[in-house]
């Protein structure tokens, strides 16, 4: 059985779809990573983007401002290093505070 390979944005651990299911797929349909419990979005199936839409129990994201890749946050006031690009920046909890009442 044929599988495709998607990578979590949030936790970036693959998630192996099979391809039936995969070729069922439209843009807009959101999935769960299995791994950190964060549920994306599918944006586009080619080329493939995913985002996540809602972060795992108890988990919180920002996005990294120099590349955009979702960051998983643990400590707040801490700062925090982008795996992709590397940059490291402090985010703005008051906007995650906000997000949260929403």
């Amino acid at each position: 059985m044929d599988e495709v390979e998607v990578v979590c944005p949030a936790c970036h651990d693959p998630i192996y779809i099979p391809a039936e299911e995969y070729d069922e797929l439209v843009e807009g349909d959101v999935m769960e990573c299995e791994n950190c419990g964060a549920e994306f979005e599918f944006l586009s199936l080619d080329p493939l983007e995913v985002v996540v839409v809602e972060g795992g129990e108890e988990a919180f994201f920002v996005d990294c401002p120099r590349c955009e890749t979702p960051i998983e946050v643990e400590e707040e006031g801490e700062p925090v290093t982008c795996p992709e690009c590397g940059y490291t920046f402090s985010p703005d909890w008051s906007e995650i505070g906000e997000e949260e009442e929403v």
